[in-house]
């Protein structure tokens, strides 16, 4: 815990030394970890509960609401647009070791709440540590000369940082500094609707690594949520997220200038034949998170 002392070194009297990265502290690589904090209970059931209405049924109490009929009302949400009763499932994540230009993009979402860790007064003593790898310089060889030039310059930077708020400089000037792949973390509050709608163009293989990454962490931790007996429900939910192509019946990166996708090809076969979703047996949902999904090759341009 950092003490009085401790903050009176700083320029300002609200800046404190931020928590170091838990994977920094080990010697390992920063990477994303997704905690889920918080979630309705019995989520399908009190999404069921709000549903039953439409039908003319009044519910008070969500546990009135059986299995089935909780399953029948999501499948329902899933061939409409009137989705409104997924806005009564709630979900807090907390997003640690995620760089701020991952953070960048999710606060795009305008359906959602968010607290970060504040660069202003957070200072990031192990600044060094905490630069994420992107892939393509993750790959290399330590001895490699572009993973060299990459750890030099973030050497150099944290260094200067540190040595900026050390003299006196408040870090919200200080920060400038920082990289763009300094990882932060992040409070994430959204309901199933915001979640669902936020997946599409996440969960798509032209989504970048990162984004990838913490979605596989998301939907872990949603699986793994709440009493065992009834975890049926989160892996309903769970199994809700997919490609945009699922929600639209074929591919929605078809420019010159859009990546080569694993799926693309069997998605617009379907699509020409006039299937929905629901029968795309031969592709799986979760192969467009694996990374390489669309990468281009050396020289390649757009498809």
């Amino acid at each position: 815990m950092t003490s009085r002392k401790d903050v009176a070194r700083y320029a300002d009297m609200a800046m404190y030394a931020a928590e170091k990265n838990p994977m920094a502290e080990l010697g390992e690589p920063v990477r994303p970890l997704v905690y889920l904090v918080h979630m309705t209970e019995d989520p399908l059931r009190v999404m069921a509960a709000a549903s039953e209405l439409y039908a003319g049924r009044v519910v008070t109490e969500p546990w009135e609401v059986d299995e089935k009929t909780a399953r029948k009302w999501l499948a329902d949400m899933t061939r409409t647009k009137l989705q409104t009763p997924l806005e009564y499932i709630d979900l807090h994540f907390l997003f640690e070791g995620v760089t701020r230009a991952f953070t960048h993009q999710l606060v795009r979402q305008r359906t959602a709440a968010y607290i970060q860790e504040s660069q202003r007064f957070a200072v990031k003593e192990n600044a060094e540590l905490e630069v994420a790898y992107p892939p393509s310089i993750a790959s290399l060889k330590e001895d490699d000369p572009n993973r060299v030039i990459w750890n030099d310059a973030v050497k150099d930077v944290s260094r200067s940082y540190l040595a900026l708020v050390n003299n006196g400089i408040p870090a919200e000037d200080a920060r400038g500094l920082l990289p763009t792949n300094i990882t932060t973390r992040i409070h994430y509050k959204t309901n199933l609707r915001g979640l669902s709608e936020h997946a599409g163009m996440r969960l798509c293989s032209q989504a970048q690594s990162e984004w990838k990454q913490v979605w596989a962490g998301i939907l872990t931790a949603i699986r793994n949520y709440g009493p065992t007996s009834e975890r049926w429900q989160q892996e309903a939910i769970a199994d809700l997220f997919k490609p945009i192509c699922y929600q639209t019946g074929r591919c929605e990166f078809r420019a010159a200038t859009d990546r080569y996708c694993a799926i693309r090809t069997r998605v617009e076969a379907h699509f020409a034949r006039g299937e929905e979703p629901s029968k795309w047996h031969d592709i799986n949902p979760a192969e467009a998170l694996v990374d390489g999904a669309a990468r281009l090759a050396p020289g390649e341009v757009g498809r």
